[in-house]
C-alpha cells in the first residue's frame, strides 16, 4: 500500500503528541477517522491535519464507515476490553497507548486474539526506542544483570481536572504503579527479563480527599526469572527532589538513567565511561515503526508489542494484589 489509513479511539493530549512529533507529517499516512467521546476534542485533532479524516462518537461507525487499515486505540485504563474487540473483530492492526488494560483478564483475551488472527501491534512504551536503552540493552546481553532500582518520584496532581480527575481514582487508572511507572517496568523487563515474583508495600501519608483512592508511595521487590533482583517505586506526594530514573547494575557495568529523555551514564570496567542522550524523538521513532511494519505485514521494527504490555500489566496487577494479601505473588 502507497498510504497507510489510520483511524483514532480517543483523541486526547496523548494523540496529540504523536501527531506533533511526526505523525502527521509522515508522507505514506492518511486520516481517515477520529472518534472521541467528546466531539469538539476530535475536530481539534482534525484541524491539526488539515481537515483529514471524519468525526466519530461511536468507534464502532468510524471502524465501517471509514476502513481503517490500522488503529490507534488511545484511552484511559478503565475504558480498555470491548474497543479492541470491536478491532480484533476486523483483523485490523493496532497501536496501543500504555497501559493496555486495567485488569489481566482483559489484557490475557486480547493477547490470545491477537496471536491467534496474527495481527501486527505495537504499544507506546516509548522509552525502548531511545539511544540511551538501544545501548544498555546492548551491553546488558553481553553480561549477567544483577539488581536495579528505579521509579517515578513526583509530587502528585494538586487539582483534580482533565485526566487528574480519573488517575486518582484507583478503579480508574489501577494506581500510578500501573498508569505512570510501567514505563519503569517494561525497561525493567526490557533489560533483565522475565519477572518470577512481586512483593509491593504501600505508602499512605497524606490526607486526601474521599474520591483519591490511589496510594500516596508504593515500594515493590522483584525478583527475575535469571535471578537478578529489582526495586520499583512511585509517589505522588514528594515534591521536593522530583525524580524520574533507573540504576542497573551488571556483572561488569553500572548504567543510570535520569530525568524523562533517560539519558544515561554508563560505568564499564578499566574506567570507560559512556554518556548517551535519550532526547531522541522516541514518538516518531515508535510510530514509525509501527507504520513500516503495516505496509510490509510484518515486524519491521517493533519493539514492544501487545505481549510486552500484557507482562507489564501483568506486573503491576501482581503488586496490588500483593498490597491486598501482604504475601509475595508468583507469576
Amino acid at each position: 500500500m502507497d498510504k497507510v489509513k489510520l483511524g483514532f479511539i480517543g483523541c486526547g493530549g496523548i494523540t496529540q503528541a504523536h501527531l506533533d512529533h511526526g505523525l502527521k507529517d509522515f508522507p505514506d499516512v492518511e486520516f481517515v477517522g477520529w472518534c472521541d467521546l467528546d466531539p469538539k476534542v476530535a475536530e481539534l485533532r482534525q484541524q491539526e491535519v488539515d481537515g483529514q479524516g471524519a468525526i466519530y462518537t461511536v468507534a464502532e461507525q468510524m471502524l465501517d464507515e471509514t476502513k481503517p487499515d490500522a488503529v490507534f486505540i488511545m484511552l484511559p485504563p478503565f475504558a480498555h476490553g470491548s474497543i479492541e474487540d470491536l478491532v480484533l473483530d476486523r483483523d485490523l492492526p493496532f497501536f496501543i497507548e500504555k497501559p493496555v488494560a486495567i485488569d489481566l483478564p482483559t489484557a490475557q483475551r486480547v493477547v490470545q486474539e491477537v496471536n491467534e488472527r496474527g495481527l501486527i501491534t505495537s504499544v507506546g512504551y516509548m522509552n525502548r526506542y531511545r539511544d540511551s536503552s538501544l545501548r544498555v540493552h546492548d551491553l546488558i546481553e553481553k553480561s549477567k544483570p544483577v539488581i536495579m532500582h528505579g521509579g517515578w518520584v513526583l509530587a502528585g496532581p494538586t487539582e483534580y481536572e482533565g485526566i487528574w480527575k480519573w488517575w486518582v481514582q484507583k478503579d480508574k487508572s489501577g494506581g500510578q504503579f500501573l498508569e505512570m511507572t510501567t514505563h519503569t517496568i517494561d525497561l525493567a523487563r526490557y533489560f533483565f527479563g522475565e519477572v518470577s515474583s512481586v512483593f509491593a508495600v504501600a505508602v499512605n501519608v497524606l490526607d486526601r480527599p474521599d474520591f483519591f483512592t490511589i496510594d500516596d508511595a508504593m515500594m515493590v521487590q522483584l525478583t527475575f526469572e535469571n535471578g537478578a533482583a529489582g526495586a520499583l517505586y512511585n509517589s505522588a506526594c514528594t515534591p521536593v527532589g522530583e525524580s524520574i530514573g533507573l540504576t542497573l547494575w551488571g556483572t561488569d557495568l553500572r548504567a543510570d538513567f535520569e530525568t524523562w529523555d533517560h539519558d544515561v551514564r554508563i560505568q564499564l570496567p578499566d574506567g570507560k565511561v559512556e554518556e548517551i542522550s535519550g532526547g531522541q524523538n522516541i514518538f516518531a521513532r515508535e510510530d514509525r515503526a509501527f507504520i513500516d511494519s503495516v505496509k510490509a505485514g510484518e515486524n519491521r521494527g517493533i519493539l514492544a508489542t501487545y505481549e510486552d504490555g500484557l507482562r507489564a500489566t501483568e506486573i503491576a496487577v501482581a503488586a496490588t494484589t500483593s498490597l491486598e494479601t501482604g504475601e509475595p505473588i508468583i507469576l
